[in-house]
């Protein structure tokens, strides 16, 4: 039986983390980081840098905002300009925040992580930052006017947390510090009313949640009589998003909104809408609307194979709803007047042929019926974001584009093709390759997929693998496999707990499918993929090794009998199983990657590159070193790299441009891809 916890050393004894990160970093970079990684580095980080668009845009009150890095500023500025006047890039934008400054003054390596806006008063606001990237946050009170925080104001953390505003002088805050700290997933336990100058330990608490439930946390918004509604949210699992929501008015206590259980509603001062995560009253993936306060529900769409509702894009207004629907990934964006109890949904004309659609609110400031903004594109095509407004109906919507990316990468001649395996239970896996233009023999192929917790890969520019891979001739593969969101909720459930195998399983029939067409050879397909992908790719080797060519996990999870452990790895026993259930460590074990690494005179597998981040505190660094370890001492061909950063990466552009362009070169020399 495998030893249930090699390499100890690894995840607790500092000397020889240090020791072994050292020396393999040193020695992956070695390997990799010749003249042409420089070359991609350089060009990854001018990509990063340029200052010819406007990303980021939202409005607060009278003001546009946009964060931009720049080569002065790699970590980033966030800046602001009058609504108005002309949205172009050389307008005369004033500095609100310099993060880059701000670290310098502090001697700390804060990211940014984006500003909590009053519902009340646009100008008042808390900016998040992330300590290291990591999940610890801070919150800090900005005065807008000085450009400096205020007196006296809000700062809090780091730590696991979230806040939100109430009034002008009193805000939510979630905590996982003080009085029994966090949940076992070390996310907020307690939810807080705390007033301006007052300490965390004195404030009292407006509810609190289990300790093996996920977190809780709190937000205001007015509804459009002006009154304040308080939402609460006790979240109970991550693999479903199952959460109970209780909405309370000045008129009353908290009333929960009667959702099945297993849901997680969006939500309005007068509505709701779920989508169904069971097959209870409807069958998973069903849309569902209700009105608050009554037991009126509506099925607004019916799940079909390889059609479902995105589950991200439930947009509540007072009069209005809005959805995107996915057909085989292709979206369609749907309307449903609510003011109207006969009305029937619309589909909206979008502002262009778009393979991808996401839609949020103008206002950072929650506004049920304000203006809303859509982002399109396309593997081949840059994002575009678009403001516009539906209060007047489906056929009345008029597009403004604000933004658009630039081009980084010349993509005449390519092309987007959707394909599908089939995977060793006979389910068909669609998936999306990227052609370049050169197409001789065998591509060289990179395959991308996520595959867990129900998140939904879609099309999306290549910003940086355009330049540095598909310009090399190399084919991109999007792999839509089960335990994603793509094709709805029973895709998801498909490949939760003990039926995981079905997840690698897929992604591995996918490269056959590569090679049985002739697109390929597994010599020339890499795969790649992060966090619970990383799992994936490790599983790849461990288990696949003869259909990859190079396997490039990042940040993953290796150790399926310790996973719940770390922080916030408790929160994931819902998705992968339980440890301590004997049946589920069996099926764990199984594939764990830590656990199935075998010889390589036994079985020789593909070079593996095996990267994390040492602020990594979502998914603890020991078990990328760990199986890096493991795969070492069976002789395999791995090499292990470590880097500054949160599970996220570095938050600066060199970080990420360095970060691409070494598992860029990776693939480079396992798959022997040749400059153009």
């Amino acid at each position: 039986m495998a030893d249930p916890f090699p390499f100890p050393e690894l995840e607790a004894d500092p000397a020889a983390i240090a020791a072994f990160s050292a020396r393999e970093t040193a020695r992956a970079e070695a390997a990799f980081c010749d003249a042409v990684f420089e070359a991609d580095a350089a060009r990854a980080r001018e990509i990063l840098e340029d200052d010819s668009y406007l990303p980021g845009l939202r409005r607060r009150g009278r003001w546009i905002y946009s964060y931009l890095r720049t080569a002065e500023r790699p970590k980033g500025l966030w800046r602001r300009l009058p609504e108005g006047a002309p949205l172009t890039v050389d307008a005369p934008w004033e500095v609100v925040f310099d993060l880059d400054a701000f670290c310098a003054e502090t001697g700390e390596d804060w990211h940014w992580r984006g500003a909590e806006t009053a519902f009340f008063d646009p100008e008042k606001l808390l900016l998040a930052l992330s300590w290291q990237g990591s999940d610890q946050q801070r919150y800090l009170e900005w005065d807008l006017a000085r450009c400096a925080p205020v007196p006296g104001g809000f700062d809090l953390g780091p730590e696991r947390n979230s806040a939100s505003w109430i009034d002008a002088d009193t805000i939510f805050y979630a905590t996982s510090s003080g009085d029994g700290g966090g949940t076992r997933s070390g996310w907020p336990r307690r939810v807080l009313r705390l007033s301006r100058g007052m300490a965390p330990a004195e404030a009292p608490c407006v509810f609190g949640v289990g300790h093996e439930d996920l977190l809780g946390y709190a937000h205001a918004f007015r509804a459009p009589g002006g009154q304040t509604v308080e939402a609460h949210v006790r979240l109970r699992v991550i693999g479903d998003s199952t959460a109970t929501l209780y909405l309370e008015g000045p008129e009353g206590p908290a009333q929960p909104i009667e959702t099945p259980q297993n849901t997680y509603a969006s939500y309005s001062s007068t509505h709701y809408a779920y989508l169904a995560a069971d097959h209870g009253e409807h069958p998973a993936g069903t849309l569902v609307l209700g009105r608050i306060g009554t037991d009126e529900r509506r099925v607004l769409f019916t799940p079909a194979p390889y059609r479902s509702v995105a589950a991200n894009q439930l947009f509540l207004g007072h009069s209005w709803m809005l959805w995107v629907e996915l057909d085989r990934t292709v979206p369609t964006l749907r309307l449903l007047n609510l003011e109207n109890e006969e009305a029937v949904p619309e589909t909206v004309p979008l502002p262009c042929e778009a393979q991808t659609v996401s839609i949020f609110p103008h206002d950072a400031a929650p506004n049920e019926d304000g203006p809303l903004q859509m982002v399109t594109g396309g593997f081949l095509t840059p994002a575009t974001t678009w403001l516009f407004d539906i209060r007047q109906g489906a056929g009345a919507v008029r597009y403004e584009a604000l933004s658009a990316e630039p081009e980084t990468f010349d993509a005449t001649g390519m092309e987007v093709q959707l394909l599908s395996a089939i995977s060793e239970d006979g389910t068909e896996i669609p998936y999306h390759i990227v052609l370049p233009r050169d197409r001789a023999g065998p591509l060289p192929v990179l395959q991308y997929a996520y595959g867990g917790f129900g998140a939904a890969m879609a099309p999306g520019y290549p910003m940086l693998k355009g330049p540095l891979w598909l310009m090399r001739g190399g084919a991109y593969v999007l792999a839509y496999i089960r335990g994603g969101g793509e094709f709805g909720k029973d895709w998801h459930l498909a490949a939760k707990g003990r039926n995981r195998l079905r997840a690698f399983e897929d992604f591995a029939a996918v490269a056959a499918d590569l090679a049985r067409r002739g697109i390929s050879t597994p010599a020339r397909i890499g795969c790649h993929g992060g966090s619970n992908g990383g799992l994936l790719c490790a599983v790849m080797a461990t288990r696949f090794p003869e259909n990859f060519g190079a396997i490039w996990p990042d940040v993953a999870v290796a150790d399926m009998l310790r996973f719940p452990l770390f922080p916030a790895g408790a929160g994931w026993i819902d998705e992968y199983g339980d440890p301590g259930d004997a049946g589920d460590r069996t099926a764990l074990l199984a594939y764990s990657p830590v656990h199935n690494v075998a010889p390589a005179a036994e079985r020789p597998y593909p070079p593996i590159f095996v990267s994390t981040n040492d602020s990594d505190d979502r998914v603890d660094p020991s078990h990328s070193r760990r199986f890096a370890a493991a795969l070492i001492a069976a002789g395999q061909p791995a090499y292990f790299h470590t880097r500054a950063g949160g599970h996220g990466g570095g938050g600066a552009t060199w970080e990420t441009a360095q970060e691409q362009a070494l598992g860029i070169a990776f693939l480079r020399h396992a798959l022997q891809v040749p400059e153009p």
